[in-house]
């Protein structure tokens, strides 16, 4: 029954990632039309390829350099190394991600760059807070991002929003050099395309927050494939909303009635539906019991 939860689970992110990613082609091809009728197709489409492929792409290196971010001390956390090398190899990835440190307090963890060359950031706060069972949870789904090319499908996704934003703004540009004609009655454009290349970027932008969201369920789904421990991954998710429920009551004293996030403005799911999923294909939770990683806290540097 778990195992076809997760399948099921898996081909509803899969068809919602090709539906999100043809929406967004689709508004921007809407808006071209609008713009210079099927010319106007054919240029976004065009224009949008060229972006995504002659976008040059940073090494791993250069991205957390401009983080402030190093690597991790193998001699320090070689346990979270090994962790990191195990799943790596069982999710087929060409080379072993790099793990760097952040000197920040923030709970967070991310993945940049593909299978070839890939590096995971840490902080020091999620550093702090969790023990190895709990970051063997965190760092299989960064790396399940990696094997699902996610940092691929969001910059297409970006490349899709930015395009679809330079339409919009020359779509008002023309509207603004067109309001002589309007003011003598010469032309009067209908109510639909006006709205459609003013709302156009909005639109878009909810399409790619809805993307990110997708793309995480699917990152917890494969976290749970490569460590068979979905109870790691949820303790740890567990621990950051603690902690960042903690950090609003340090600031608002006394602290208001906690109301969540509007989730459709999120580039996240809501966490505890994230840990509801989790559980929903997990077995028994066995403190401490994992196929990686221990309950002892990290060794920070």
């Amino acid at each position: 029954m778990k195992q076809k939860t997760r399948k099921h689970h898996h081909w509803v992110n899969r068809i919602q990632t090709v539906l999100l990613l043809i929406s967004m082609a689709g508004l921007l091809s809407v808006l071209g039309w609008f713009l210079a009728g099927p010319a106007g197709i054919k240029a976004a489409m065009i224009v949008t390829v060229l972006a995504f492929v002659f976008t040059p792409r940073l090494p791993s290196r250069l991205v957390m350099r401009s983080m402030n971010a190093r690597p991790l001390n193998p001699r320090v956390t070689a346990e979270l190394h090994t962790i990191a090398r195990q799943l790596a190899r069982k999710a087929g990835l060409e080379t072993n991600p790099v793990l760097y440190y952040l000197p920040t307090a923030k709970l967070n963890a991310f993945a940049v760059g593909d299978g070839k060359d890939s590096a995971i950031g840490i902080t020091h706060g999620l550093l702090s807070a969790l023990n190895t069972r709990e970051m063997a949870g965190i760092l299989s789904h960064e790396i399940t991002h990696i094997k699902n090319k996610d940092m691929e499908v969001m910059a297409l996704s970006a490349v899709f929003g930015r395009i679809t934003g330079y339409l919009s703004v020359a779509g008002q540009i023309l509207l603004v050099l067109s309001l002589p004609l309007m003011l003598v009655g010469q032309t009067l454009p209908s109510l639909l395309p006006l709205l459609f290349v003013v709302l156009a970027p909005a639109a878009s932008t909810m399409l790619y927050l809805a993307l990110s969201r997708t793309r995480e369920f699917e990152a917890d789904l494969g976290s749970i494939t490569l460590l068979n421990d979905p109870h790691a991954l949820a303790l740890a998710l567990s621990k950051v909303e603690q902690f960042n429920t903690r950090s609003w009551k340090r600031l608002f004293i006394p602290m208001p009635a906690r109301q969540d996030h509007t989730p459709l403005l999120q580039s996240h799911p809501l966490t505890r539906e994230r840990i509801r999923r989790l559980l929903a294909m997990a077995p028994p939770p066995k403190p401490g019991k994992s196929s990686l990683g221990s309950g002892r806290r990290v060794v920070l540097l």
